[in-house]
């Protein structure tokens, strides 16, 4: 659905969050697939994630006003402590679920980093009316 690029002289770490909360769908159940189309590392701003924090029964006020998962909290420390860094080389490709808490650090490297993302949802998971994500056109896959 997008490409994602961090680049050194406007490359910042991207805060912790949810990709649900882009979406608006009956159920919180979509999936997203990270495409690297070049090396992504430590120093260049790879994904940071917390395996097994898509199960997490996580409350509103664990997050900030813009939906960025607060790193004042002592809980919220705790639970990022088990991140791990995903590190892929060009063509490799990561799926996730929408509600995997994942960041991304800033780019220390002399080189864009690009990367495609595509987000799936089940066929009998409709958008929400009204909401950004229904008036985006869906591209079915044949089953």
């Amino acid at each position: 659905n997008c490409v994602m690029t961090k680049n050194r002289a406007f490359s910042s770490v991207t805060g912790w969050h949810q990709d649900i909360r882009y979406w608006s769908f009956q159920r919180p159940d979509l999936v997203s697939a990270w495409l690297a189309l070049g090396p992504e590392r430590v120093d260049n701003g790879c994904l940071l994630v917390v395996p097994g924090s898509h199960r997490l029964d996580l409350r509103r006020d664990q997050y900030d006003d813009a939906l960025f998962f607060r790193t004042d909290l002592e809980e919220n420390r705790r639970i990022i402590g088990d991140r791990i860094a995903v590190e892929l080389d060009a063509g490799d490709v990561l799926f996730f679920h929408a509600r995997l808490l994942h960041a991304a650090g800033n780019n220390r490297t002399g080189l864009t980093k690009f990367a495609a993302v595509f987000t799936y949802h089940a066929a009998d998971n409709r958008p929400l009316a009204g909401t950004r994500s229904a008036t985006l056109p869906d591209i079915p896959i044949p089953g």
